[in-house]
């Protein structure tokens, strides 16, 4: 009975402690994006104890179920015209705080002007495909080196001499969505587009 009791008195304990540690991360993350807001950094509206997540939801309740979670930024955009090409979003604790960049002159800042950390998740991701460092995932100097040692392989005149090849599985892709369009039925792109991804990767690389 002591035992029982002792089990239930810790496992309290740790409760307690996890939804103080949950409410100090939430107010830290909130007062950061509250704080943010009142400089005039471009976000959606921002409530104090929400974040965004109300704004997600209202965005994605008008989309598909299934929809792939890539088209939110977009969505958002187009729901929030003054927003501009580059703005924030706070979804903590469903993902962490994020800096959305939707230009080609936003993109080249973050990574080839200024070269910044990756997101630790992409790492995580590729680490099972790859097995470990690959020129997604690598930073700096060890990143230079490959790419350097890679550059030819990237030349303009060398993936030219490739676009024949892969013409061949481009006229496959669209022979199949012209099949499936054809039969009036709602289809999932997904299968068909990784299926093209692999067969020119495949092509290209052996």
């Amino acid at each position: 009975m002591a035992l029982a009791q002792n089990v239930i008195f810790f496992a309290l304990l740790w409760l307690l402690y996890q939804i103080g540690r949950f409410c100090k991360t939430l107010s830290s993350v909130r007062s950061r994006f509250q704080k943010l807001q009142k400089d005039g950094l471009p976000m959606p509206p921002h409530h104090p104890l929400f974040g965004h997540l109300l704004v997600v939801a209202k965005v994605m309740s008008a989309l598909p179920t299934n929809v792939h979670g890539h088209v939110l930024p977009h969505r958002i955009l187009k729901a929030y015209l003054n927003l501009g090409p580059i703005f924030y979003i706070d979804t903590w604790p469903l993902g962490p705080p994020m800096l959305v960049v939707t230009s080609a002159d936003g993109a080249n800042q973050c990574t080839v002007a200024h070269s910044l950390p990756k997101f630790p998740a992409m790492r995580q991701y590729m680490e099972p495909m790859t097995g470990g460092p690959d020129l997604t995932t690598m930073e700096g100097r060890e990143w230079k080196m490959w790419r350097s040692i890679f550059n030819p392989g990237f030349s303009g005149g060398h993936l030219m001499t490739l676009v024949p090849e892969m013409l061949k599985d481009v006229k496959v892709f669209c022979d199949v969505l012209e099949e499936r369009a054809a039969a009036s039925e709602l289809f999932c792109l997904d299968p068909i587009a990784v299926n093209l991804n692999l067969d020119i990767i495949g092509r290209v690389a052996l």
